[in-house]
């Protein structure tokens, strides 16, 4: 062996914890191996230097003017590998990437939620926290939502319609069918009998009064009661043996709540499913990941096609 050659790291660091502790044997306690290991290891490190560092006396092992010389600036410099280490670590837990989604609590549940947990494994680095907001974008939260997007209060946005701001980036995830639905105990209503039966409807889809043109059913308006969200709607239409409009994307869930589809009452709605962000940020790793993802959930959650 070349007596020029650089010491084993491992070698060096075992004859810093002999120093500091004063004995073969607690230095291999503190190390987690044995005596005889931290034996070979101090031969093999002396060899390769070409001196003593340890007298081996009387079973006392004391240190020699060079390994006395030595093992301070080890020391040393194994606690500053010991922070830089622990620096290091805390920088990379730092990295982790947290994307701040508004969300309306009726896509969380019934569209996002459900698969949340493949985002996670797919994107351990990335952690998705969600943020409440409006379920479908309006002439009254758009400013408001849009000055969160753009001012990094929210790294995306989720919902029906989508901002106009040019310094926005939109995507539209899916096209929201609607379909009307009843609940399971009010009998299936036809064009005839349509006009005596009651509603409940989401008073910021815009698509409502278009429903109305298109099928001219002369609802009253005292038997339509308008609500703010879809959570608000379903409870209604259940509970109170009232019909509504349903975004397609929610319709497995509207069977959960004992809801079930009219048919021949569908529409085309015009405020498809949005993701947006800003456009400043729209090649970022992280949010072209989310934006990957979103469309491969949008298109795997497809709802069946209806005949």
């Amino acid at each position: 062996m070349k007596q020029n050659s650089f010491p084993s790291l491992n070698a060096l660091r075992v004859f810093e914890a002999v120093a500091r502790l004063g004995s073969f044997k607690a230095a291999a306690v503190e190390l987690g191996v044995t005596q005889s290991a931290i034996s070979r290891q101090m031969t093999t490190l002396e060899e390769q230097l070409g001196i003593r560092l340890i007298q081996r006396d009387n079973r006392v092992h004391a240190l020699t003017p060079a390994g006395d010389a030595l093992a301070p600036e080890l020391s040393r410099v194994f606690r500053q590998i010991e922070r830089l280490v622990k620096r290091t670590m805390k920088n990379g837990e730092h990295a982790r990437r947290t994307l701040t989604l508004g969300i309306s609590s009726e896509l969380l549940r019934w569209w996002l939620g459900p698969v949340l947990s493949e985002f996670n494994q797919l994107y351990p680095h990335l952690e998705l926290h969600c943020v409440q907001v409006p379920e479908y974008l309006s002439r009254q939260n758009e400013g408001a939502l849009t000055h969160e997007l753009l001012h990094g209060e929210l790294d995306a946005l989720l919902t029906f319609s989508a901002p106009a701001q040019k310094a926005i980036s939109n995507w539209k995830l899916a096209s929201t069918n609607l379909i009307l639905v009843r609940p399971e105990s009010l009998p299936e209503p036809n064009a005839e009998t349509l006009h005596s039966c009651k509603f409940v409807a989401v008073n910021t889809n815009k698509d409502w009064d278009r429903w109305v043109r298109e099928y001219d059913t002369k609802i009253p308006p005292e038997q339509t009661q308008l609500v703010n969200n879809t959570s608000m709607a379903v409870e209604l239409a259940q509970f109170t043996d009232r019909l509504m409009l349903l975004p397609d994307c929610y319709q497995r869930a509207a069977q959960h709540s004992g809801l079930v589809p009219v048919p021949g009452f569908d529409l085309t709605g015009k405020q498809g499913l949005h993701l947006s962000v800003r456009r400043e940020s729209q090649r970022e790793m992280a949010i072209v990941a989310l934006v990957n993802w979103m469309r491969h959930v949008a298109e795997a959650q497809k709802p069946p096609s209806r005949s």
